[in-house]
């Protein structure tokens, strides 16, 4: 987040505040007793803490009658997200998704446009001008707006808000975090869409109660989002998991990024297009011949058994699963998540897959790992909400909101 950062003692207290909330969004309604016992802080500590929350409206008291007891109902603690929102925004390869979201994560609305421009100054300007646009557009639906998170590709330093670099555009050290937060008042969170998006699973999807888990995007390029012990992995530059990098054939195709052989090369949606249209050039014979060639008519054709289909998606799939498994050797994840619209091809593609990890991890690391569909592929903004919830849970944007 792209705020001063806090002196020790309010570093403590906001870990404390956030711990107390992450519990009530996670558990409640909970008592403050059972809140003192799961936090381990002193029932004082938990009093003072829920009244600055009760005092900003961010929980509410609610009764609950406890199990096994036939008194009274207790009073019980647990978030409270009418009026509160935040805008999330998804920066692709040409276009703009905006989303106004519930502080619980819920969109309200959302729009999406092209985004024609290529050169930074001109990308900020476009991107400053449509968020004071869609403010103005939607005022009388605005609650209390929070904060601004942006998901993105590229190489992200998200502690600065600095975007070092992007694919499609004209990107060099862009201080997106500072130039909106200049703009708008707000804090502001920039992410990586592929980390972001692998902690919404983590937050809101298919690994929520996952502590290790490897979502892979297979989209313009391939890369990976890895969940270690409840943490996204960062890296030194802000990035860890390029995935599409691991080099899977030492003849094969260059790559952009100048090696050989990569996995993007070969797995990536250009190149799973680029291979149905070389092997019906070569004469191949396929129901894809008379069909615009996407992803999503190349799977369906796999699943009705076309034989040139179904060879592009199984070869995808020991492609895939080589990688794959490095990644499983290396991390011993739980689950690996499979993102994009390969997963129409699901059927076809997952065995091979778990084959590739069943015969190439060791058998520890193999014998409970799960592969399963991500949730969020088509909801551009929730890797966004993700970010906003995870700063409300680790307290710093809970502070920001706390004093007003």
């Amino acid at each position: 987040m792209y705020v001063a950062q806090p002196g020790h003692i309010d570093h403590l207290k906001q870990v404390n505040a956030g711990r107390v909330y992450k519990l009530i969004d996670q558990l409640g309604p909970i008592s403050r007793i059972d809140l003192s016992k799961e936090s381990n802080l002193a029932p004082a500590s938990i009093t003072k803490i829920t009244r600055e929350l009760l005092d900003a409206h961010l929980i509410k008291e609610t009764q609950v009658q406890e199990a096994n007891s036939r008194g009274r109902p207790a009073i019980g603690l647990e978030v409270d997200n009418e009026g509160w929102q935040f805008l999330s925004l998804r920066l692709g390869r040409g276009y703009l998704t905006i989303a106004l979201h519930s502080l619980g994560g819920e969109q309200i609305i959302e729009e999406r446009q092209l985004i024609k421009e290529i050169e930074q100054d001109e990308l900020l300007a476009k991107l400053l001008n449509e968020i004071n646009v869609f403010f103005q557009k939607h005022s009388k639906i605005l609650g209390r707006i929070t904060s601004i998170a942006v998901s993105l590709p590229g190489l992200v330093i998200s502690s600065q808000g600095l975007i070092i670099q992007m694919p499609h555009y004209n990107v060099k050290n862009l201080p997106l975090g500072p130039k909106i937060y200049e703009s708008t008042g707000l804090p502001v969170f920039i992410g990586n869409d592929t980390r972001s998006w692998a902690l919404a699973e983590k937050l809101f999807g298919n690994s929520k109660n996952i502590d290790n888990s490897i979502l892979v995007s297979i989209h313009h390029g391939v890369g990976a989002g890895i969940i270690m012990n409840g943490e996204v992995l960062q890296g030194r530059t802000g990035n860890i998991g390029e995935m599409g990098h691991i080099k899977i054939n030492k003849l094969g195709a260059r790559c952009h990024c100048g090696n050989t052989g990569c996995l993007e090369t070969v797995a990536s949606a250009k190149a799973i297009r680029d291979q149905v249209k070389n092997l019906i050039n070569n004469g191949h014979q396929t129901v894809l011949k008379d069909q615009t060639i996407t992803i999503e008519n190349i799977c369906l054709a796999a699943n009705q058994g076309d034989v040139l289909a179904k060879q592009v998606i199984t070869e995808l799939g020991h492609n895939l699963g080589e990688a794959i498994a490095i990644m499983v050797n290396l991390f011993n994840p739980e689950m690996i998540l499979i993102g994009g619209e390969i997963n129409l091809s699901k059927d076809i593609l997952y065995p091979i897959i778990m084959d590739s990890i069943q015969n190439q991890v060791l058998p520890l690391y193999a014998k409970d790992t799960q592969l399963v569909e991500s949730r969020f592929y088509t909801q551009a903004t929730m890797p966004g909400a993700a970010l906003v919830k995870q700063a409300m849970c680790d307290g710093s944007l809970l502070m920001k909101v706390i004093e007003g």
